[in-house]
């Protein structure tokens, strides 16, 4: 989906970023190459929070508070500590494990979303939602980053009028 669809929803984009800067020395350090939709509307929109209840991560995030990589860390190991008391509960991986899901948002009360490898005979990435329960999304980022703002998703991560708040600034 195309970025400038957002402007309609959200205003124009804060930061406007340049997604190879940005990227880059994430990509090289952790040997994943994330989703183009994804990078994208993060770079143009920065570190924030869509209508007050999920933020959205950025790799260049001037404090640890919105920087990609915290929220790696943090999720990787909330949810090693979790599987190991209820394997049942917690059965994707999460990176840095081998095929784990990343992290790229976390909601006010603590869920998270995810974005899944693409597997052998899938059309690309995808998302999977943590909400005290698994939902895996069969769409890209921004796929479902629309059907959230625009309530056609069925899922309530986000509600109310669309709306972003860039929080920090970018190194």
């Amino acid at each position: 989906m195309e970025i400038s669809r957002f402007h309609e929803l959200l205003g124009l984009p804060s930061v406007n970023g340049d997604v190879e800067y940005d990227w880059r020395d994430l990509e090289t350090r952790s040997g994943v190459a994330l989703p183009a939709d994804y990078k994208q509307f993060v770079t143009a929109y920065g570190p924030g929070c869509l209508n007050e209840q999920l933020y959205l991560f950025h790799p260049r995030a001037a404090s640890d508070g919105l920087r990609l990589e915290e929220l790696w860390r943090q999720a990787s190991y909330a949810y090693s500590e979790l599987a190991r008391s209820a394997p049942d509960m917690y059965p994707y991986p999460i990176y840095p494990e081998v095929g784990g899901l990343i992290p790229v948002a976390r909601s006010m009360s603590g869920n998270h979303v995810l974005l899944s490898l693409p597997k052998a005979g899938d059309r690309g990435w995808s998302v999977v939602l943590e909400m005290g329960q698994w939902i895996p999304l069969n769409m890209p980022f921004t796929d479902f980053l629309w059907q959230s703002l625009t309530g056609e998703l069925g899922v309530p991560l986000i509600e109310g009028e669309p709306l972003f708040e860039p929080v920090g600034a970018i190194e």
